[in-house]
């Protein structure tokens, strides 16, 4: 069979910086997959002024540790040739090359696939990054061979206030190249196709592509139902930046201080790590005398944590103005966990009705659903499990089946 690649350069850039993001983890899905496949697989990685391809063997070992199962090597000589990038990145960046079948600098991309693919391959980018003119120029070394890339969003172009200028001029390039050059565009919902789709017309040709709901988490793991915690508490998942909507919970837990007795004001946790250009949400957490007492941030929590966190909170709280898939709300239905959230095209199409839809600017019917919510006696496991049993929820065994029938 011909052999395929995978971009893994956005895994590997983030090496030990925390929990892994939504669009992390589908990478990773897809890292797994490849891992799993019978037949020749390599991995592709963007590193300081040049890139690496890794073969089976290699891309197992860059998994291990990406996963945490092997802590990352020494730093060698990346601590000298990649000093910007701190000494997380620099034992990364000398695994990746010690590990590497061929190392080689940027420009010379398409003479590295020559050595290596005899023939023609497919190259898979799931990860919104590293699409650039020179990688797709080396794909098309063998006019046979062809790139198919995962399109999570196109919040950047749809919602520019949402983003860094620079960040949206990037995105606008990229997206470019994309319309131009891919072979199968893979979309991760109906909403982000038709989202996308206006922009294609715009930039000239619309790529083939395929609908695929992303899974809810990694392998596939058997749903997870425990008891709510005695005392009514809720999380929100996410970075916080603008566009997830902090500021509104926030406003309604200082309202909830001014006018509740403390034992009537449910506990919240933020989990996420701090994003960009919201330092009035940032004033707050860092100041505001309920912190600690009635929020609690995590910026930094585990898998194992979050889950628990999350199945044994009175419900998730979502107030974002956009997303491109929202992982977390699907992974609270999967577990029977009540989602209090705004409205949102991909939320439809994969929860239905399973979540309450509330307004993301009336901060008063959010602070009344979510006493109402609070005042509920706790759910059994049994409930939960009920609830989690009424969504057809996507996995990503469906998600594979659909894809790699193009390859």
């Amino acid at each position: 069979m011909k052999p395929l690649m995978l971009d893994i350069s956005r895994l590997v850039s983030r090496a030990e910086q925390g929990a892994l993001t939504g669009i992390d983890r589908v990478e990773l899905a897809y890292f797994q997959k490849f891992l799993s496949l019978d037949r020749p697989v390599f991995f592709l990685c963007r590193l300081p002024k040049s890139y690496a391809v890794l073969d089976h063997a290699g891309g197992q070992v860059i998994y291990d540790r990406v996963t945490g199962a092997v802590p990352w090597g020494p730093p060698g000589l990346a601590r000298m040739l990649a000093r910007r990038h701190g000494l997380a990145g620099q034992r990364a960046i000398a695994d990746v090359w010690r590990l590497a079948k061929v190392v080689v600098a940027d420009y010379r991309l398409s003479h590295c696939y020559k050595a290596i693919f005899s023939d023609d391959m497919t190259y898979f980018n799931v990860g919104h990054s590293n699409l650039r003119q020179g990688v797709f120029d080396a794909v098309a070394t063998h006019k046979e061979s062809r790139i198919i890339v995962l399109i999570h969003d196109v919040i950047p172009l749809d919602y520019p206030q949402f983003s860094r200028t620079e960040v949206t001029d990037r995105f606008r390039a990229d997206m470019q190249r994309v319309s131009a050059r891919a072979d199968l565009v893979i979309y991760n919902s109906r909403a982000t196709q038709d989202a996308a789709r206006v922009w294609f017309d715009r930039f000239g040709r619309q790529p083939p592509d395929v609908v695929a709901h992303l899974g809810c988490d990694i392998g596939n793991a058997p749903q997870v139902f425990e008891k709510a915690s005695e005392k009514p508490s809720f999380c929100v998942i996410g970075t916080i930046e603008p566009r997830k909507n902090h500021a509104l919970l926030l406003k309604i837990w200082q309202e909830f201080v001014r006018n509740l007795p403390p034992a009537q004001i449910p506990p919240l946790h933020i989990i996420g790590k701090r994003g960009w250009e919201n330092m009035s949400v940032f004033k707050i957490l860092d100041s505001d005398p309920m912190m600690g007492q009635h929020v609690f941030e995590h910026p930094d929590m585990d898998d194992q944590t979050l889950s628990r966190h999350l199945t044994q909170s009175w419900g998730l709280l979502f107030p974002s103005h956009v997303e491109g898939f929202g992982l977390p709300l699907i992974e609270a239905a999967r577990a029977g966990i009540p989602i209090l959230c705004g409205e949102n095209a991909i939320y439809r199409e994969i929860l239905g009705d399973y979540p309450l839809y509330l307004d993301v600017d009336n901060f008063y019917l959010w602070a009344q659903r979510i006493l109402e919510r609070a005042g509920r006696i706790r759910e059994s496991e049994a409930d939960r499990q009920v609830r989690g049993r009424s969504v057809n929820l996507p996995d990503w065994n469906g998600h594979f089946d659909q894809i790699f029938r193009f390859v």
